[in-house]
C-alpha cells in the first residue's frame, strides 16, 4: 500500500520541487548582444546631457580647475541623493494616508513590524535595486490612482528639488571654488538620479517610477493589476486574513501583464488565499506556476515565492524533501523572512517526528512574531504555530 501511494505522488511532487537553474540560452548575434549597451548609453546620454544643460550656466562660471571637485560632488552623493529620493516617496505616500513599513539603502533595511517598532538590519544587496522606500494602503486610503502617481512622483520630484535648491547655492551664495564644483557636482547627480527614475524603464523585474506612473496614465493592465494587488494588501493590513478574501478582489492571472513581478506577486495571493482556505485543488495552478517560473524570477522576488511555496508544502502536501527543498531557497529577500524561516523549520522538525527541535524552532518563531508588519499575517502565522505546539 506504501508503495502504491509514493508511486502515485511521486510526480505530482516532481512537479513542485524547485527547479534546477536554466540552461543558458545560446547565445543571440553579436548585435543583439550590444543592444542593451547601446540602449543604457544613449539613456544615460539623454539623461545626462539634459542634467549638464541644467546645470551649464554653473559649470561656464567654474575655473578649470574645479573639474575634480565637480567630479568628487557628484559621485560621492549619490547615495545620499539616494536616500533623498526614497524620503521623497515616503513623504508623498504618508500624504495620501499611506502606511510606512519599510526602507533599505543598499543593504541597510529599516523595518516596521506590526508591534510598531522599527528595526534595523543589514538585508544584503539585491541586484537591480539601490533603495526602496515601502509604503503601504491604510484603510481606503492610497487605494487609487492618483494616490498611486502622488507616491512614484514623490522620489523623483526629491531629487530635482535638491538639484534646485544646490543650484541655487550656488548662484546665491559666495563660496570658494572647491565648495562650488562639489555643489554642483552634487546637483548635477540629484538632477540625474531625478530625471533617470522618470524613464520609463522596466528592469530586474522592477519598473521605474517613470515606468509606474506611464502604466497609470494609460490604464495598462499592469497598473490595474497594482491597484489589485493594493487592495488585497490594504484587507490584509486591516487583519482580513487570505481566506476571508472576496473572490471579486483576487487578482486574475492576465497574460497581457507585462511586468513578471507582477504577476508573481498575484500568484502568491492567490496561493496564499487556497492555503489559508486549505484548497489544495484550488492551490496547485499557482504553486505549480510559481515553481516553473521560480529559476527566470527577478532574484527580488525569489525568497518570497520560496516561502509562498514551502508554506505550500508544509501544509497541503506533506512532504519532507519538498518542504525542506523550498526552506533552502528562504533565504535573503527584501523584507524580513526570519520569522517564516524558522516556522518552516519548525515543520521540517515535525515531519521529522523531532518533538525537541519542534519546541525549540516554535519558540524562535514566537520571538520573532511581532516582525511580520500586517496584522492578517500574524494572526496566521500564531494559528500555525499553535499547531504545532
Amino acid at each position: 500500500m506504501d508503495t502504491a501511494v509514493h508511486t502515485t505522488q511521486a510526480p505530482e511532487i516532481a512537479a513542485l520541487m524547485p527547479p534546477a537553474p536554466a540552461v543558458a540560452p545560446a547565445p543571440p548575434p553579436g548585435w543583439r548582444r550590444a543592444l542593451p549597451a547601446v540602449r543604457g548609453f544613449l539613456g544615460g546620454g539623454v539623461i545626462g546631457a539634459v542634467a549638464a544643460w541644467l546645470g551649464l550656466p554653473l559649470l561656464q562660471s567654474l575655473p578649470p580647475s574645479a573639474g575634480f571637485a565637480v567630479l568628487a560632488g557628484f559621485f560621492l552623493s549619490l547615495w545620499p541623493h539616494i536616500v533623498v529620493h526614497e524620503a521623497g516617496h515616503a513623504v508623498a505616500g504618508l500624504s495620501r494616508g499611506m502606511q510606512a513599513i519599510a526602507f533599505g539603502v543598499g543593504p541597510v533595511r529599516c523595518e516596521r513590524g506590526g508591534d510598531d517598532r522599527w528595526r534595523w538590519r543589514n538585508g544584503g544587496s539585491i541586484r537591480g535595486i539601490g533603495g526602496f522606500a515601502a509604503l503601504l494602503p491604510r484603510g481606503t486610503r492610497g487605494l487609487g490612482r492618483v494616490d498611486q502617481m502622488v507616491f512614484l512622483i514623490g522620489g523623483p520630484l526629491a531629487n530635482l528639488l535638491t538639484a534646485a535648491l544646490l543650484a541655487g547655492l550656488v548662484a546665491w551664495l559666495p563660496m570658494p571654488g572647491w565648495l562650488t564644483g562639489t555643489l554642483i557636482g552634487a546637483a548635477l547627480g540629484a538632477a540625474t538620479l531625478g530625471l533617470g527614475n522618470l524613464v520609463p524603464l522596466h528592469l530586474q523585474g522592477w519598473r521605474s517610477d517613470g515606468r509606474g506612473l506611464l502604466d497609470l496614465l494609460r490604464r495598462t493592465p499592469d497598473a490595474a493589476l497594482q491597484l489589485q494587488i493594493n487592495q488585497l494588501i490594504a484587507l490584509s493590513l486591516a487583519g482580513v486574513r487570505p481566506r476571508d478574501w472576496p473572490s471579486t478582489a483576487l487578482p486574475p492571472d492576465d497574460g497581457a501583464v507585462a511586468i513578471t513581478g507582477l504577476r508573481q506577486s498575484a500568484r502568491m495571493l492567490r496561493l496564499a488565499r487556497a492555503v489559508d482556505a486549505r484548497d489544495a485543488d484550488g492551490a496547485r495552478p499557482d504553486a505549480q506556476a510559481l515553481t516553473a517560473t521560480f529559476a527566470t524570477a527577478p532574484p527580488v522576488f525569489q525568497s518570497a515565492m520560496a516561502v509562498a511555496l514551502a508554506s505550500h508544502a508544509a501544509l497541503l502536501v506533506g512532504d519532507r524533501a519538498l518542504v525542506a527543498a523550498w526552506r533552502l531557497r528562504c533565504e535573503g529577500g527584501l523584507m524580513d523572512l526570519s520569522p517564516y524561516r524558522a516556522w518552516l523549520d519548525a515543520e521540517i522538525a515535525r515531519l521529522d517526528g523531532d518533538d525537541a527541535a519542534v519546541g525549540v524552532h516554535v519558540g524562535q518563531a514566537r520571538a520573532l512574531a511581532p516582525r511580520i508588519p500586517d496584522a492578517a499575517s500574524r494572526l496566521v502565522f500564531e494559528e500555525r504555530l499553535d499547531a504545532l505546539a
